[in-house]
Parts: C-alpha cells; structure tokens; sequence
C-alpha cells in the first residue's frame, strides 16, 4: 500500500507510515466508511443514471485537474489531522517502546503534508478502483430498472386497456359486453362527458327501465333494479340538447366478467366529412345522397332500440275479419319540410295480442292511445324527438288510422281529430248542452320542432229555445263563422291527404298504394316498415 501523505510505498499492515509517521488506521477508517455508503446507498442508482447523461465536461473535469498538475486529496470529506495529534502520547512520554516505529530523524518533518504534490496520486488508483468496480454494477441496474418499466407500460397498454378502458361508438351493431360492476362513461358530439342525462335499458326479455344521472363519473349497470343477464338496448339522452343515443349492450353475471369490459366510454361515431355536408348546389339539384347517408346512421340507433323493446311489426286478428298492428308498427321516412333531409316517422304499440283483443271489446278510447306517434330528426350524431302523440284517428266503423296532409307549399302535415273540445270552446259554451263534433289539429316542422298550424273545430249545440241544434265553429280557441270553418276544411282536410296509414282495418288485402296518397292498409305498413329498415342499415 502507499502511505496517502507522502506516497511512500509500504509493506505489511501497518499503523504509521514507516516514512513521514502519518497514522494509518484514521486513512483507513475513513476510506471503508466512504466505501461503505456508496455501497448500501440506494441513491448510488440515481446518481449512476446522472452519470450516463452527464455532459461531456463533467465526464473530463476529474481527468483535466491531473493533467494541470492540480493535487486533490483522496479523502475530501474529512481533514488529515496534525501529526502530533496522531501520536499516542502516552506512551512517548512514559519512554516505553512505541508500537509504530519511530520518525527518521535524518527526514525533514513536513509542515503541509497534504500539499504534497507526490502524495494525491498514490491513493487514487484505490479510489477510483471502487467507484469502477460500482458503475458497472449501478449501470446494470438502472438498465434492469428502465427494462422494466417499459415491460410495465406496454404491458398496461396491451392487457389492461381493453378491459379498463374501451371505447364504443352509439350505434354500433355489435353489443358491449357488461357486468354489474362495469363503469359506462357516455359523451357527447364534441367528446365531453355528460354531466346530466337519462337512461333507458331495454331488454329482449321484455325488461324496461330508466334512470337520472347527474354529474360526469358514468354510471354502472347495477345502478338499474333486478336487471338478469341477456341483450339490452341502452339510451342515453342528454338532459339539456334532448339528443339521445343508442347502443346494444349483453349483460352477464360475474362468472363471465373476463369477457367483459371494465371501463368503457360511449362515444359518437365521426362520420366523414363527405357523408355530412353537402353544397346548397347539391342541394337545389336533390343531391342528398351524402346528407342522407349520415341521417339513416343516427335513424339506425333508434330502430334498433324500438326493435329490441317492440319487436317486429305483427298483425293480430282482434276480432272476425278485423286486424290490429302491434309492435314496431311504423318507420317511414317523410321529408316534412322538404329541406332534402328526411324525418323519421315512428308508430309503436307494445300490447299483446290478447291485450289488443281485450281493447277492443271494451276499451276503444284506450285502443286509440295504445299507438305512440313520434318524428325524429338527427342530431349531433344522435336523434331528437320533434313530435309525439299517443292517439291514432278513428273511423265510425271502428278503423284507426294516422292521416299525413300536404300543404299548399308541399310541406308535408300530420293531422290529428279528436272527439275533445277545447278548452277555451268549453269556457264559452259553458251552460250549454254540446251534441257532436270533433276538433282537429294539423301540426308541421317549423325550424328544430313541429308546432301548430292550424287548428279548426266544430260542435253541433242545441239552441237557446226550439229543436234542432245548430253548429258552433272556432279556431284555436276563438268562434269563427261556418264559412271560414269550411274554408280550413279544405284546406287541410283529407281532400290534400299525402298518405294515410291504417294500423286497425277491417281488410289486409291491400287496396290503394304504398307511394299514393290514400289508404295504406296493415300488410303495406308492415312491408313500409321493412324498407325503411333496410335503406337505414338493418335487415
């Protein structure tokens, strides 16, 4: 070994430098110290890592000291002590024989002995042996370490981003897979979470239900009551713009949960941006085809939740020769504002067969309001509801029907009787005896809704003294005379019927014609139904 005060080589393991007396152990202590904490120190991987990055100076700096002749002490941390404070004094002072040999008097003592240009480099190749013997060793474990961190990521990527967080799109045709414990997180046209809407579950089994969410965490499926493993439709409506969503969805029990999704986020399918727009050229020349492409998309999303709740649209024989439509009844694709983009037109009936029976031979008022009218629009990549009655007009015989009127600007009208009067017609006529009548209201796409077109109704009252009855006619809630009556009559009676639909009729042989503008009877609405659903995606 070499003494690290003067460099003076040395044999045998000694206490004191046999050359310039400078103690030995205290070397010692300090150079195992130092080894030591760089070996039980786990930050030695840190400081390994800072070492691959580090600049090219920081790299030479050490080595650039040497070649200036610059002197650096191998032990930095700690001073090198006064030599007479290393001596054991006891023992010199007593005049007994030391245990390290005695100074060689014919060598100077140094005063500086640390500033000793010969001395730093002896004791460094020890040093700088146990930082080499540790670099390779802390190397190997940053690299151990960053192998596995990017085992680590790739891994979560590839395992644990399909049942953690998948993305489905509204109106896709294959069905999400769920557990009771799956998190669905629905958005919206822009990728924002919903923060308040409803949903609709609907099942094959005949199961329905809804639920209010509030807040943008999502949702999780048992969340709804008692819902059993099997297919569903789920709809999801925004609160605030009344666009909805749907989506097939196939509930199963825990025992399956590693078919199914953890996380999944519903979003809206991006449609190109050549199936969305289209020139007002395009337009005024009826090229819609791109429009249109987008719009049966999102008319999709609704026919497949009305299936799945309604079924099929069935025609049940009620009553000898007399049949009634069930299910889902109606779709049909009217351009009511004749703006190139067609609406949706809906009819459903969720009775069964002996239900529609039962209506029938005593409940015909019920009947009527059992069949639900609705019109859609899409919307944001979704639809909208525009309309909806629960009635279908009735005949004297007992037939029940929805009458679409066109107007004078070809717009295209749906016309609703009833057998109600108004309220403001009741407040006038109030104290005298009502004998018959009906009241009718037309209503038409006007902007993102359908609204009030007209209104004309008529009441046959018994006069103030005599026989007889006389007619009272009004218009939306204000008398008007018989010519004026007779004039909206006209107007928008069945005179300018664009298509009537039968849902109950007392034939299905199939008078008149699906494209005409007169009796459409069950068999025809059914083969509509069929059609519609077929240009929209379904077969």
């Amino acid at each position: 070994m070499f003494c690290p005060n003067c460099g003076f080589e040395l044999d045998g393991d000694l206490r004191y430098c046999t050359e310039c007396g400078y103690a030995l152990e205290d070397a010692k202590a300090v150079l195992n110290s130092v080894s030591n904490e760089v070996a039980e120190e786990p930050s030695v991987i840190n400081e390994a890592a800072e070492e691959i990055f580090a600049s090219d100076e920081t790299e030479k700096e050490p080595f650039a000291g040497i070649e200036a002749g610059e002197e650096k002490s191998p032990v930095e941390s700690e001073p090198v002590a006064d030599e007479e404070d290393d001596q054991p004094k006891d023992d010199v002072s007593s005049g007994a024989t030391p245990s390290i040999p005695a100074v060689r008097a014919d060598r100077p003592k140094l005063s500086n002995p640390v500033a000793k240009p010969v001395a730093a480099p002896a004791p460094a190749p020890a040093a700088n042996a146990s930082a080499q013997k540790k670099e390779p060793k802390a190397l190997y474990i940053v690299g151990v370490v960053v192998g596995l961190a990017v085992i680590a990521i790739f891994s979560y990527l590839l395992f644990f981003s399909k049942s953690g967080g998948d993305v489905a799109h509204y109106g896709q045709d294959k069905a999400i897979v769920v557990v009771q414990e799956s998190k669905i997180t629905p958005t919206d046209a822009k990728g924002e979470k919903l923060k308040k809407y409803s949903v609709t579950l609907n099942g094959d089994n005949g199961y329905s239900t809804n639920a209010e969410v509030k807040g943008d965490e999502g949702f999780t499926v048992s969340q709804f009551p008692d819902v059993k493993p099997g297919k569903y439709t789920l709809t999801v409506k925004d609160s605030k713009s009344k666009v909805e969503w749907s989506i097939p969805v196939k509930v199963v029990d825990n025992s399956k949960s590693a078919d199914a999704v953890k996380e999944v986020s519903l979003e809206v399918p991006k449609a190109n941006e050549a199936d969305t727009k289209t020139g007002e050229g395009d337009k005024k020349d009826g090229g819609t085809a791109a429009d249109n492409t987008a719009t049966h998309a999102a008319y999709k999303q609704k026919c497949q939740e009305y299936l799945a709740r309604y079924g099929e649209p069935q025609i049940a024989e009620v009553t000898d020769s007399v049949y009634a439509m069930r299910g889902l009844c109606l779709v049909d694709l009217v351009d009511f504002d004749q703006d190139g983009q067609p609406e949706l037109l809906t009819v459903v009936n969720g009775m069964s067969d002996a239900e529609l029976k039962s209506a029938w031979n005593g409940d015909m008022e019920g009947l009527q309001k059992s069949y639900t009218v609705e019109v859609w629009s899409s919307a944001d990549g979704g639809i909208k509801r525009l309309y909806s009655q629960n009635w279908l007009d009735n005949s004297n015989g007992g037939t029940m029907f929805l009458p679409l009127i066109k107007a004078d600007d070809d717009s295209i009208l749906v016309s609703q009787r009833t057998y109600e009067m108004s309220n403001a017609i009741t407040a006038l006529l109030a104290g005298r005896q009502v004998l018959a009548g009906d009241n009718t209201s037309v209503y038409g796409k006007k902007s993102d809704a359908f609204s009030l077109v007209s209104n004309y109704e008529s009441w046959g009252v018994a006069p103030s003294e005599g026989n007889g009855y006389e007619y009272y006619c009004a218009s939306e809630g204000k008398e008007i005379s018989e010519t004026d009556y007779n004039a909206l009559y006209q107007q928008f009676g069945y005179g300018h019927n664009y298509r009537t639909y039968y849902f109950l009729d007392f034939s299905t042989s199939g008078y008149g014609t699906i494209s005409g503008e007169s009796h459409v009877d069950p068999n025809q609405v059914a083969e509509v139904t069929k059609d519609t659903l077929k240009k929209v995606g379904i077969e």
